[in-house]
């Protein structure tokens, strides 16, 4: 676990080199997504580049360029944060839903959370809480939070579906999970996973698209979405390692299916729970 918060509080510093959708290369394809939540979320089109490999915030872009999960987020809108790391999205969020909303970042290491602490003590936030915990085990009541959101954590995570099934027992009934990370559409070297996981960690816990999209299913969200998808180059040297020049340039190309892509979903919990959904329900998962 150590090595995973390391990897957190690092994955700023390598974004840029690894999956940076700045001067790093990343070569970002933009499926260009976009919809609307009955709940009455209506988000904007998709995000384009974004400023950072998981889509990080940056007080430079307009409105229709920042994440989509800045882009959900309504004035007074009650929010929670899973892998917070120094708080950057965090404090970005509690700026948009203003001081009648609310924004908890949730994080492992003692010492992101005393920087985050730090950072909204500086801006004189006073709608912003961060808390130390497990994203698996979060110290927080049930049906908390209007949205919940997590941005290059999920992969990390030795029990993905424990992280699924806590997103949503933080949601209250309507709210949204968005989730941003690693998939992939087919087999890659293993080689190259682990080379890539050493630029960005949590390109190693990458899943094909649709098992990443199950564990959200499974665990009762409704409306599963891909909203934004991009592709991710790593280095030219990182592909050579592994690929053949032909398989390099499919890679690369950004209308093949091969290679590794940054995604954000979004998915729905519905106004009702059925028993095997339900939250409180402690067989969920056993069949």
């Amino acid at each position: 676990m150590e090595e995973n918060v390391k990897t957190i509080e690092q994955r700023e510093q390598v974004e840029d080199s690894a999956c940076g959708c700045g001067s790093g290369g990343c070569g970002c394809h933009d499926e260009g997504h976009a919809h609307h939540h009955e709940h009455g979320h209506e988000e904007a089109h998709s995000c384009g580049c974004g400023s950072g490999g998981c889509g990080s915030h940056s007080h430079s872009h307009s409105q229709a360029n920042l994440p989509v999960r800045f882009q959900i987020l309504r004035n007074g809108d009650r929010v929670v944060e899973l892998g917070s790391g120094t708080g950057n999205d965090t404090l970005a969020a509690a700026q948009v839903v203003g001081e009648t909303g609310k924004v908890v970042g949730i994080d492992i290491s003692e010492k992101n959370i005393q920087t985050a602490r730090n950072y909204s003590d500086q801006l004189r936030l006073n709608n912003v809480e961060f808390r130390h915990g497990n994203v698996e085990d979060v110290p927080l009541p049930k049906e908390y939070a209007d949205i919940v959101f997590t941005n290059c954590v999920f992969n990390l995570q030795k029990d993905k579906q424990k992280m699924a099934d806590e997103m949503y027992r933080l949601c209250h009934h309507n709210g949204l999970a968005c989730v941003t990370d690693f998939v992939i559409m087919h087999d890659i070297p293993d080689g190259l996973r682990l080379e890539g996981a050493q630029l960005a960690g949590c390109i190693g816990g990458a899943e094909k698209i649709n098992d990443f999209m199950d564990y959200f299913r499974r665990t009762g969200f409704e409306h599963v979405e891909i909203v934004e998808m991009k592709k991710v180059h790593l280095p030219d040297d990182v592909f050579r390692n592994h690929l053949s020049e032909e398989e390099m340039l499919e890679y690369k190309d950004v209308s093949s299916e091969k290679g590794i892509f940054n995604v954000t979903l979004i998915g729905e919990k519905p106004s009702t729970c059925s028993p095997d959904t339900c939250c409180c329900n402690p067989e969920k998962h056993k069949n």
